[in-house]
C-alpha cells in the first residue's frame, strides 16, 4: 500500500473586506435623509399662539395625527376662512378630516391627536375641531403652542 502525502494548503492572510460597511453606511444615509424630509412635511408653516405661562411639556408620540389648521386666506385674517389638513396633506374641509380620523381610529384604537393651529384663527374653529375628535372617541388630545425659548 502506498500513502501519497497530501499538501498542506496555507490559508491566505487575513484581510478586511471593506465592502459590506461602505454597504451599511449608504443606507444608513437614505435612511436618515428620508426620515429628516417625512418629519419636516408634517409641520406647515404657520403662526402658534404664545401662551404668557406655558408649562407645556415636549413629548414625543408614536401612534399620533398631526391636525393642521390654518387660514385659507391669511391676508384676510380669520374672515377668510379655515381648512384643516393632516400631516402634510392637502387641506380639506372639516367633515373630509372627520372621516379620515374615523378610518384612522378604526385601524388603530389608540390613535392620539395633535392639534396645531394658526394663532390668528377663531377659537371657535378649533372648538369645532376638538368637538369632532371626541365624537371618535379619541381619548388623547394635545394641543401645540408656541413656547419660548428659555433665557440664558
Amino acid at each position: 500500500m502506498s500513502y501519497t502525502r497530501k499538501e498542506r494548503h496555507t490559508p491566505p492572510p487575513m484581510a478586511f473586506n471593506a465592502t459590506p460597511l461602505v454597504d451599511v453606511i449608504f443606507l444608513l444615509t437614505i435612511f436618515f435623509m428620508l426620515v429628516t424630509r417625512f418629519s419636516s412635511a408634517e409641520q406647515t408653516p404657520m403662526e402658534l399662539p404664545k401662551p404668557d405661562h406655558s408649562v407645556a411639556e415636549l413629548v414625543k408620540m408614536t401612534d399620533r395625527v398631526i391636525v393642521n389648521c390654518t387660514l385659507v386666506d391669511p391676508q384676510a385674517g380669520a374672515a377668510g376662512g379655515v381648512m384643516f389638513a393632516i400631516g402634510a396633506n392637502p387641506r380639506e374641509s372639516l367633515g373630509a378630516i372627520s372621516d379620515r380620523l374615523a378610518n384612522v381610529k378604526a385601524l388603530r384604537p389608540n390613535i392620539k391627536v395633535i392639534i396645531r393651529a394658526d394663532r390668528r384663527l377663531p377659537y371657535a374653529d378649533v372648538r369645532a375641531l376638538m368637538r369632532m375628535i371626541s365624537r371618535h372617541h379619541i381619548e388623547l388630545l394635545n394641543v401645540v403652542a408656541h413656547v419660548a425659548e428659555a433665557e440664558s
